[in-house]
């Protein structure tokens, strides 16, 4: 996906700005979220788009239709454009990355082939390129729907053990759209050439510990310069922000359901270096990870 000479790089979204307050789940509803931007945008995690009535146009590699009943999957780092809402509704579920991974399936989104690895059979292909469109029947849409609702409901509530039972139904959506897949997606090869989305799918799985550029480089069979070059031009991001921003959400569970140092949570995020760590984490975030950590509490 080569942007044009001379176009405006796409606007990078994370949880946190989608209003996740620090989780690694959210769930918001259209129109409720507002006004999205105009220009093209890439999100750091995992988005899952339904759509419950209404119709409008979007773009996601090509120009499509959205309509009622429709389901769209865009992996993080894939760059995706409202063109018109129109008179939409529906819910956006936002899953980080290594939340996916840990709950998923093998070779759920985002966790495309790495140099050496066999291929996917072509549905799961599809699934980690995002190249699909999911039309479920109306049993399974009602399903669908329904989690999704009992999903944001235990975020909002915010109860004893909300965010694990968010997480379990969060399980049971995937599965209802692995389901889906495998009756009824497609069987055509992808589209999107996957050297971004392989690379991507590394540093999701090496994130917490010694990584480099050229660690994934290797990992993707090209050279550095070519894959920095390929990963900023399509995602807008550089490696060392994807690097960055997964570890940023592991360290922010981390304060939030443990009780370890910060100088802990710092090693186990890949930084041997505290102080580092907790520059890092007030850039990101505007405070250190202590009153992170005591705020979040409170609001709890």
């Amino acid at each position: 996906m080569t942007r044009a000479p001379g176009r405006a790089p796409p606007q990078v979204v994370t949880l946190d700005e989608m209003g996740a307050g620090g989780m690694r789940l959210h769930v918001a509803y259209v129109p409720e979220q507002g006004p999205l931007p105009p220009r093209p945008l890439v999100s750091t995690f995992f988005t899952i788009f339904g759509f419950t009535a209404g119709s409008g146009r979007g773009r996601h590699l090509e120009p499509v239709d959205l309509r009622a009943g429709d389901i769209h999957l865009v992996p993080a780092g894939v760059e995706h454009q409202p063109l018109d809402i129109g008179d939409l509704q529906g819910w956006i579920v936002g899953v980080d990355p290594l939340l996916l991974r840990a709950l998923g399936p093998p070779r759920l989104p985002g966790q495309s082939r790495i140099h050496g690895e066999p291929g996917l059979t072509p549905a799961r292909s599809l699934l980690v390129r995002g190249l699909l469109r999911l039309r479920p029947g109306p049993a399974r849409l009602r399903r669908i729907d329904q989690l999704v609702g009992e999903m944001d409901a235990e975020l909002r509530g915010r109860q004893w053990g909300a965010e694990t039972a968010a997480h379990a139904l969060l399980a049971l959506l995937l599965t209802e759209l692995m389901r889906e897949l495998q009756e009824h997606a497609p069987t055509t090869s992808p589209l999107l050439g996957g050297l971004v989305r392989d690379a991507l799918s590394f540093i999701e799985a090496r994130c917490l510990g010694p990584l480099s550029l050229k660690d994934v480089a290797v990992a993707v069979g090209r050279t550095p310069s070519h894959l920095a070059n390929a990963i900023r031009q399509e995602t807008g991001l550089t490696v060392g922000d994807w690097l960055r921003e997964h570890r940023m959400s592991e360290a922010r569970r981390r304060l939030r359901e443990t009780d370890e140092s910060v100088e802990s949570v710092a090693d186990q995020v890949g930084y041997a270096d505290t102080t580092h760590f907790i520059r890092t984490f007030r850039r990101a975030h505007g405070m250190t990870p202590r009153d992170w950590r005591e705020r979040h509490r409170a609001a709890s």
